[in-house]
């Protein structure tokens, strides 16, 4: 392990240019593909599929082994098997692909770093906090610092998610503070942010000069708020089945703010409405993917998936409102 580790912070001495691998517009935050019945098996068969489907709705960016992707239920192997049915189908379809590499294992995630960077087709890498045990600022940034050093290539955000992991709330402007003081990650591109707290994330933008670091946006129903603070995407999981946020932020874009607040507030009513049913741990999203004609499975435990009877009655409220792709 400790000669694993050592290989992994010996960085190139090729310096990392930031403006080089900024994200910008819109990235998706893809489910994970499993076997209808068996949820204990990928289905990477429907990864080419997926692609076309989102590459004719002009998303180009793609989060695969994130939350929604279920990341934490999957095993190494399956998550290197994802990212190489992603790098291939992204490949194919012109989509860039980032993958998510963070585990409660430091030696894990370092492995999935590295595999990452030896995948053709993988733009970036992305990882979370550990969870169980809950680091402070300065141990979260060297356990982010060891696995961005393992793929030095490859550009590297900080996936902040407080709601989930518990850690760090309110406090991201802290962790990417210290980043920026001591220079520990040379390769750190910045932070997909995952949270409400939008004074934490205008803190953020602040951090080296406005605008140095590539902030990501992943609260679907405040995109444009963020956008407004220096957000230069929005991280998202609707745009794969619904156009409300995809009209807001090429409205935003476009300078029709007006019209992309319009939007953003359906965006709201929609995740509203799939909010309504996603206690104990049911996981809706997948759900309303097979709504709209790109089924991705069942979920793996503890996820669960909607009863038929809840299912449908969503899906009835949705379209009566045409929310829905």
């Amino acid at each position: 392990m400790l000669s694993l580790l050592v290989g992994a912070l010996a960085f190139s001495e090729k310096p990392f240019v930031i403006d080089q691998h900024r994200i910008t517009g819109m990235m998706i935050a893809v489910y994970t593909p499993m076997k209808e019945g068996n949820a204990l098996e990928l289905d990477l068969d429907r990864v080419s599929a997926y692609a076309k489907f989102l590459k004719a709705r002009n998303i180009t960016n793609v989060m695969p082994a994130g939350s929604n992707g279920e990341s934490l239920s999957l095993s190494v192997p399956e998550r290197k098997s994802l990212a190489e049915a992603w790098a291939k189908a992204g490949t194919a379809e012109g989509l860039n692909i980032y993958m998510h590499v963070g585990s409660e294992s430091l030696v894990e995630s370092v492995e999935l770093a590295q595999h990452a960077a030896a995948t053709s087709g993988i733009k970036g890498i992305l990882s979370m906090t550990p969870v169980y045990f809950k680091p402070t600022t300065e141990t979260l940034l060297d356990f982010l610092a060891a696995i961005a050093a393992a793929a030095p290539s490859l550009p590297f955000w900080f996936y902040h998610f407080p709601d989930d992991t518990g850690v760090m709330p309110g406090q991201a402007h802290k962790f990417l503070e210290l980043a920026e003081s001591t220079k520990k990650i040379p390769n750190l591109m910045g932070i997909k942010f995952t949270d409400y707290n939008l004074m934490d994330f205008a803190l953020c933008t602040q951090v080296g000069g406005a605008g140095k670091y590539n902030m990501l946006y992943g609260r679907d129903e405040q995109a444009i708020a963020a956008l407004l603070l220096g957000a230069e995407a929005a991280v998202s999981s609707t745009i794969g089945y619904s156009p409300t946020l995809r009209d807001a932020v090429s409205l935003w874009a476009a300078g029709q703010h007006a019209d992309a607040k319009a939007a953003q507030e359906r965006n709201a009513k929609l995740c509203s409405f799939f909010g309504q049913y996603e206690s104990d741990a049911i996981n809706v999203q997948k759900n309303i993917m097979k709504m709209v004609g790109m089924g991705v499975g069942p979920s793996r435990l503890p996820k669960r998936d909607m009863d038929a009877t809840s299912a449908k009655s969503l899906e009835g409220q949705l379209r009566a409102l045409k929310l829905l792709d």
